[in-house]
């Protein structure tokens, strides 16, 4: 069945749009509570007055969401997100968040009309389109700020463990080079020598 909103309904629209929806869900809530009209209503003169009202609602909706807007393009936001180690996110910031966030500012604005094609997971300055209006959208700046996530005892021990482990095998590398150095010297040294000894002997037979 396809209605007129009389009233802003973020998940199907807002004041003035035709919007198509189930019969039972139109007939059961949306006319019986005024958010909207039936758009095929029998009554044409009834009808065409209705519709002289919605426009002119719709009209100075409009103007108050502009005005809102620009309120709304000055309040920054700022959250704050834990990375790890290798900079991945505990969490993100989503709709629900930004919905808190300006509510916690003074302003009356739903989930639904929070526009966001993915949660935020990074560090960094976003803008977040909000819809006031059918034909207002507002892009809402976002700060995300992240934070690194506080090291427990286990973990300082740890990290205080792998240190001293790295200074024993520098110090270890750094005692034992020499003496192997000087072991493979003289290790080297032999060879000569026992040639020095065969020599010195061939030396002494000859003169005798």
């Amino acid at each position: 069945m396809e209605v007129i909103l009389q009233e802003n309904y973020p998940s199907l629209g807002y004041v003035g749009d035709r919007v198509n929806v189930k019969g039972g869900f139109a007939r059961n809530f949306l006319i019986p509570r005024g958010i909207a009209i039936e758009a095929s209503s029998r009554n044409e003169r009834v009808l065409k007055h209705r519709l002289q009202h919605v426009m002119a609602k719709r009209i100075r909706l409009k103007s108050e969401a502009e005005a809102l807007g620009k309120q709304l393009a000055e309040a920054a936001l700022e959250f704050t997100l834990k990375m790890g180690e290798a900079g991945k996110s505990f969490g993100s910031i989503t709709s629900r968040d930004i919905e808190t966030a300006l509510k916690a500012k003074g302003f009356e604005i739903d989930r639904k009309q929070v526009r966001m094609t993915e949660s935020l997971r990074k560090a960094g300055e976003f803008k977040v389109s909000v819809k006031l209006h059918a034909e207002v959208i507002i892009a809402v700046p976002v700060k995300v700020i992240s934070e690194a996530p506080p090291v427990s005892a286990e973990g300082k021990e740890a990290r205080k463990g792998r240190g001293r482990k790295k200074d024993a095998e520098a110090a270890a590398e750094g005692t034992e080079a020499p003496e192997a150095v000087e072991a493979a010297a003289a290790e080297g040294e032999k060879p000569k020598a026992k040639k020095r000894a065969k020599k010195a002997e061939k030396a002494e037979a000859s003169e005798e």
